[in-house]
């Protein structure tokens, strides 16, 4: 079947530039993920890692990576917070510009991005030029752009198996680039990550067609701006909050801010707790991914036909909680890979939320609960690096460095009980969740 412009399948024109793009600009972002906690720890200690080896209980690798920790957890949040407010402008944008000059401009940035964080490490710039310039980046919202872009070319019958492509190729760049970070050095590992956003730019600007028509893009423009970029009509938070999903919201609230506030830690953590660096974790990142993509393609599917959404949840919850408890007490670093058995597992609760709110409302409403749920997502996204960053700095002096962890476990407790006793909105547990569910994941 083909898609509303002419594209029929996933290698049809202006898709494999479009796939390219993708993979090349999360490849980049994991790279620099890799690399940043050894940044600031050396940034605020005068040029030095001071948390290399045996050295990371000494005072100096805690002074770092406190105010390395506590500085970049506040930018993630003031980042957060700017997407928050930003994405239902972007996508505007995107209505009245195009989706590829949005797309392009936010490339550019992320490029410019990069560059500064290897100047960093060549030329010994200040870290907030790259912390300040992150923010920019997020602010142009990528993946909702994405997101337009795939829903301009395809047909509602194929835009499940197309978002699923897109969580996947998010995905793979988690399994191919930690091995470069095994044969790389920190420097050639930014270099990398610079040439991958080079060639994002180069592959989205003369490789990928503009994905809205002619016809779409003046009938928008034709449109008030300043009427269609009311907050009243960008920020519709208010049904998040009515009867119906308000127990749903609170309960996405805690678990979504636990477990990013787990993943912002996890570098920190393991560099304080064991000294390792990123050609110790690399490895670990690349069979997690493994992990995470097998759950994705192969597993969410089955399990949304054998339990209820109630169960998955609580799958969810309980494999989080595993998770976190493997971290936490495993005496030796590399008993850290049995985390590839079950990281993929301890996740599925979050497009298990997702699909509760999108099953729960008719066809006109998706749009506003989507926009609506992604908003909630990336406030939580800023909100759990802060609180989870702080109890890092708190108890790392006291050698209690599973805090964090231990945290989400109480929670993920927490957030059991609330689930196996809540009433969930009308229709949430149907049979046509478990297509939702497949689409989520």
């Amino acid at each position: 079947m083909d898609g509303p412009n002419g594209s029929s399948g996933r290698c049809s024109s202006g898709w494999p530039s479009f796939w390219l793009s993708v993979v090349f600009v999360a490849a980049s972002g994991v790279l620099n993920g890799l690399i940043l906690p050894a940044l600031p720890t050396a940034f605020f200690n005068g040029g030095t890692d001071p948390c290399i080896g045996e050295a990371h209980d000494s005072p100096a690798c805690k002074a770092a990576l406190s105010r390395g920790s506590r500085i970049g957890s506040n930018f993630t949040l003031l980042g957060s917070i700017c997407v928050f407010i930003a994405s239902p402008f972007i996508a505007l944008c995107c209505d009245r510009l195009g989706r590829k000059p949005m797309m392009v401009l936010g490339q550019i940035a992320n490029l410019v991005a990069v560059l500064s964080l290897l100047a960093v490490d060549v030329l010994g710039i200040s870290l907030y030029i790259y912390f300040c310039l992150s923010i920019v980046v997020a602010s142009f919202c990528g993946q909702v752009v994405f997101f337009l872009w795939i829903a301009d070319r395809t047909t509602p019958e194929q835009r499940v198996a197309f978002f699923a492509t897109l969580a996947a190729a998010m995905d793979v760049e988690q399994i191919v680039t930690p091995l470069a970070s095994l044969v790389a050095s920190k420097r050639n590992c930014l270099i990398l990550s610079a040439l991958l956003s080079l060639l994002a730019v180069v592959v989205t600007t003369f490789g990928m067609p503009e994905s809205i028509s002619d016809s779409c893009l003046k009938e928008t423009q034709r449109r008030s701006f300043s009427a269609a970029a009311r907050p009243s009509r960008l920020l519709q938070l208010g049904i998040l909050v009515n009867k119906k999903f308000r127990g749903l919201t609170v309960l996405m609230l805690i678990s979504n801010s636990v477990h990013a506030g787990c993943g912002s830690v996890f570098m920190f953590y393991l560099k304080a707790h064991f000294g390792a660096d990123v050609k110790d974790v690399a490895p670990i990142i690349f069979l997690n991914g493994i992990s995470n993509l097998c759950v994705q393609v192969f597993v969410v599917k089955h399990l949304a036909r054998c339990f209820s959404v109630r169960g998955i949840i609580l799958l969810g919850y309980f494999f989080g909680a595993l998770n976190c408890l493997i971290i936490s007490f495993v005496p030796n670093f590399h008993d850290l890979y049995v985390l590839a058995l079950t990281s993929g597992l301890g996740v599925i609760f979050s497009p298990a939320i997702q699909a509760i709110y999108m099953n729960s409302v008719g066809p006109s409403e998706m749009g506003q609960v989507q926009g609506a749920v992604n908003s909630l997502m990336t406030l939580t996204g800023g909100l759990g690096p802060v609180i989870f960053s702080r109890l890092l700095v708190l108890f790392q002096d006291r050698g209690i460095y599973w805090t964090p962890y231990m945290l989400t476990v109480v929670s993920n407790i927490f957030c059991s009980l609330a689930v196996a006793f809540m009433k969930l909105p009308e229709k949430a547990e149907d049979d046509s969740l478990n297509v939702q569910l497949e689409c989520s994941a």
